[in-house]
C-alpha cells in the first residue's frame, strides 16, 4: 500500500484552490463581458424570424389602457400619458421579445408597472403598449443586428402611439414617459410627431436612464427645449443615474450607448448628454441634498389599484458631465443588487418614483393653465335662447 504524500497532496489541492480563486476573480472582472456573450442570440438579424405582432386593437396588446368607454373630461387626470416601458428580456435565443412571452408580462406586470407606469396615474389616463421590445443583448454591442433589433422594436411603439393619438382629446395635454430602452424609442417619438404643431400639447417628456446627446436640440430636436425650472412646459427631462461604484457602466452609457440621430443608430461617443437633476429639475451641477428628495419607491408585485408609500430622503443628486450622480440610497431596497448583469437589468425599484409623480402632475396643470390647448366646446344648446315657433298656415298663390 503506497503512502500518501502529505505535502504533495497539500502543494496539488493549494493549487487547485489558487486556479479556482484565479477563476472566480477573473470572472468577476469579466462578468460584464461574459453576460453579454451569454446573451448573443447567435445569429444575423437579417435571416432571424422575428415574433409576432401585437393588435393594439386589442386590450391584451396594452400593459396599461384606460376604460376608453368613459368620458375623460369626467376624470380627476387631467392629461394623457404614454409610457414606453425598460427592457426585460436578456436575450438569448431572440433579438426581440416574442409577444406571448408570459414570463416577461408577468415581470412587467409585477415589477415595471408599480415603479415605471404607475407614478404618472395621478397626471393622465395610463397608455403603456406591450411591444417587441429589443433584447438587452442588442444594447450592448454596436453590430448592425443590434440596430436593426432596436428600429423593429420601434416600429411597434410607433404603431401604439398613432392609437394613443386617435384616442387622445385635442384639449388634453400629453406626458411622453421612457425608462432604459424605451427611453430611446421616446427619443424617435419626439423627433417624428414633436417637431410640429403637436408640441402645443406636450406638458413634458422624460428620458430616463438613456442618453440624450444636448446637440440633438440643434438638430432632429430643434423645435424642443430641454426643461430648465419646474415651471416650464413643452421640453424635455433627461437624466442617466449612476452611484460612485458604477464607473464602468456609466462610461459604457456616454461611449457605446446607441443614439436615433433622426437617420440612424450611432455610437453616442462622449458627445455631451443633457442631465436636469430630479430634485431640482435644472441642468446646474449645484449638488442636491438627500432632503429635497421626495421618495423612491420599491413596488414590486403591488396591484394597479395600491399607492406605494414613498421612502423620502434617500438620496442625494448632483449632474457632473452629463450624468446624474447620485449617493448610496438609505434603503437597500433601492439599491442595485450584486448580480451578474445587474447593472443592466431594470430594478425592481424607482429612486425618483416620487419626484417624477409630483413634477407631472404639476406640468399638466401648468400647460392647462398657459390656455394654449383648445378648450373643449360645450353643448350647443346650452348659448342659445329656445324660442318656440308657432305654425303659419300656408297661403297659395293667387292665379
Amino acid at each position: 500500500m503506497r503512502k500518501l504524500n502529505l505535502g504533495k497532496f497539500k502543494a496539488v489541492f493549494g493549487a487547485v484552490i489558487g486556479i479556482f480563486l484565479v477563476g472566480l476573480l477573473l470572472a468577476y472582472i469579466y462578468r460584464d463581458d461574459i453576460f453579454s456573450h451569454i446573451q448573443d442570440p447567435g445569429q444575423p438579424f437579417q435571416t432571424y424570424q422575428p415574433p409576432a405582432a401585437p393588435n393594439y386593437a386589442s386590450l391584451d396588446s396594452w400593459l396599461a389602457q384606460p376604460d376608453l368607454g368613459v368620458d375623460p373630461f369626467t376624470l380627476t387626470a387631467k392629461g394623457d400619458v404614454f409610457v414606453v416601458v425598460p427592457s426585460v428580456y436578456r436575450g438569448g435565443k431572440h433579438w426581440n421579445l416574442p409577444s406571448d412571452d408570459l414570463k416577461r408580462k408577468r415581470k412587467l406586470e409585477r415589477i415595471v408597472r408599480p415603479n415605471y407606469v404607475s407614478p404618472y396615474g395621478e397626471s393622465g389616463r395610463l397608455f403603456a403598449p406591450f411591444y417587441r421590445q429589443a433584447s438587452l443583448y442588442a444594447f450592448m454591442t454596436n453590430r448592425e443586428d443590434a440596430q436593426q433589433a432596436q428600429d423593429f422594436a420601434y416600429q411597434d411603439v410607433k404603431r401604439a402611439f398613432e392609437v394613443f393619438l386617435r384616442q387622445s382629446p385635442p384639449e388634453r395635454p400629453i406626458v411622453l414617459v421612457g425608462h432604459n430602452q424605451g427611453s430611446s424609442h421616446v427619443q424617435r417619438l419626439l423627433i417624428d410627431y414633436f417637431q410640429g404643431p403637436l408640441k402645443d400639447r406636450l406638458a413634458v417628456a422624460y428620458v430616463i436612464d438613456h442618453p440624450l446627446p444636448l446637440d440633438s436640440f440643434d438638430g432632429p430636436l430643434a423645435n424642443l427645449l430641454p426643461c430648465n425650472g419646474p415651471e416650464e412646459t413643452q421640453c424635455v427631462v433627461a437624466f442617466g443615474s449612476f452611484t460612485p461604484k458604477d464607473k464602468v457602466i456609466a462610461e459604457r452609457f456616454l461611449e457605446q450607448s446607441l443614439v436615433y440621430d433622426g437617420r440612424e443608430y450611432k455610437a453616442i461617443n462622449n458627445r455631451p448628454t443633457l442631465c436636469i437633476n430630479p430634485l431640482l429639475w435644472t441642468q446646474a451641477e449645484d449638488y442636491a441634498p438627500a432632503r429635497l428628495h421626495l421618495g423612491g419607491v420599491a413596488a414590486e408585485g403591488l396591484d394597479p389599484d395600491m399607492t406605494p408609500a414613498p421612502m423620502t430622503k434617500q438620496s442625494g443628486t448632483q449632474c457632473q458631465n452629463g450624468l446624474l450622480l447620485v449617493d448610496k440610497p438609505n434603503s437597500k431596497s433601492l439599491r442595485r443588487p450584486l448580480a451578474v448583469g445587474a447593472k443592466f437589468r431594470t430594478l425592481p425599484s424607482n429612486l425618483f418614483y416620487e419626484d417624477l409623480k409630483q413634477d407631472a402632475k404639476r406640468r399638466v396643470q401648468n400647460l392647462l393653465d398657459a390656455k394654449v390647448l383648445p378648450e373643449r366646446a360645450g353643448p350647443m344648446l346650452d348659448d342659445f335662447e329656445v324660442e318656440e315657433i308657432e305654425d303659419s298656415p300656408v297661403i297659395p298663390p293667387e292665379e
